[in-house]
């Protein structure tokens, strides 16, 4: 039952790619590489008319199973092998970009200094992978990833693509805050000791000064931004949760749907280099591609939306006025990644002395 959902749902725009480039984004911890494999492998033959050049496949290693004793793993040899089962899973001879996810969850930074990124490189190396991406929700930890980890290569650039999400929405636009150093002009790498003053950048000025390849995930902020809300498990604190409701209210007292708005308002962002979102159905399918069709001619916001839904978006923004503005002032328009995961480990520790 699950296949035949996924492959009527990946079936539609790989019907629709044969002239284009589509990029699947699979990976282990939901099963999504299994659940995607066999539509992709069945259409490509069935059709006989979509190249492997025209899809761009991403997956992901360091997060696994659902099982908290086994949800990570950021040793080398996992991660080879993990690759190598992606290649089958996949049916393919290579993954356009093979991405290190939820690196916050990783015990220390030496680990993926030592263990999982050489791991990554040497994947790279072999031509298992074309490229190698970064996922994860603290901006700051994959700042100073990029910046901490670049001399691990010897033939250039370590990462070629990062991965962010909930930060390119309504409520959080933290992605363009300058908070980090800029790449000084005598840097012999990323972050590196460069001798003139550098002035604060914000995360995607940063990638773009890096030549890292910038995608922004979650534009409806898993869930948030939707007139049901989110799932039970968000981590997103109650005062957050509770202005997200208010504005989807306000946005259906004007016969508006809050997810429209949303969406739009995150691919208006051009510095965002792609806009991934999750769907579920086709409906949901059929309701992003026509707002994505919206940008065919135009790009800024403004052109692509109507009066009432600029005037909205307007008021969704206004951070001292709109429904945002008090969970803004005090912090709470997100939260802390890091946290999340030390409470993670602490709760495998805990797990761990019950088990023992």
């Amino acid at each position: 039952m699950l296949y035949s959902r996924v492959a009527v749902i990946l079936e539609l725009p790989l019907r629709f790619a044969l002239d284009t480039i589509l990029a699947p984004d699979t990976g282990g911890v939901d099963g999504g590489e299994r659940n995607a494999a066999r539509p992709i492998h069945c259409t490509r033959k069935r059709t006989g008319s979509l190249p492997r050049s025209h899809l761009i496949i991403n997956t992901k290693v360091g997060r696994y199973e659902a099982d908290l004793l086994r949800q990570f793993d950021f040793s080398y040899d996992t991660t080879v092998a993990s690759v190598r089962r992606s290649l089958e899973r996949m049916n393919c001879d290579y993954i356009d970009v093979i991405q290190l996810h939820d690196p916050e969850f990783a015990r220390s930074l030496d680990v993926l200094k030592t263990e999982t990124i050489p791991a990554l490189l040497e994947c790279r190396r072999r031509g298992w992978a074309r490229a190698i991406g970064l996922t994860g929700y603290p901006l700051e930890v994959q700042h100073e990833i990029l910046v901490e980890c670049q001399g691990l290569s010897h033939d250039g650039a370590v990462f070629d693509q990062s991965l962010v999400y909930c930060h390119n929405n309504l409520h959080d636009m933290s992605l363009f805050d300058p908070a980090f150093d800029s790449r000084g002009e005598d840097d012999d790498g990323v972050g590196g000791g460069g001798s003139k003053e550098r002035a604060a950048v914000s995360f995607a000025q940063f990638c773009e000064q890096s030549n890292v390849r910038l995608m922004a995930a979650a534009p409806l902020s898993m869930g948030l931004l939707t007139i049901d809300g989110p799932p039970s498990w968000h981590p997103a604190p109650s005062s957050l949760k509770d202005a997200c409701a208010s504005a989807a209210k306000a946005c259906d007292a004007e016969g508006l749907n809050i997810s429209t708005l949303a969406l739009v308002y995150a691919l208006a962002q051009q510095e965002v280099g792609s806009t991934l979102l999750g769907m579920k159905d086709i409906e949901e399918v059929d309701f992003a591609a026509d707002l994505a069709c919206r940008f065919c001619n135009e790009t800024i916001l403004s052109q692509v939306s109507s009066h009432r839904e600029n005037e909205m978006i307007k008021l969704l923004t206004d951070r001292k006025q709109g429904p945002f503005a008090s969970v803004v002032s005090r912090g709470e328009n997100k939260w802390d990644g890091k946290a999340e995961a030390r409470k993670f480990w602490v709760a495998v520790d805990e797990l761990k002395k019950v088990t023992n």
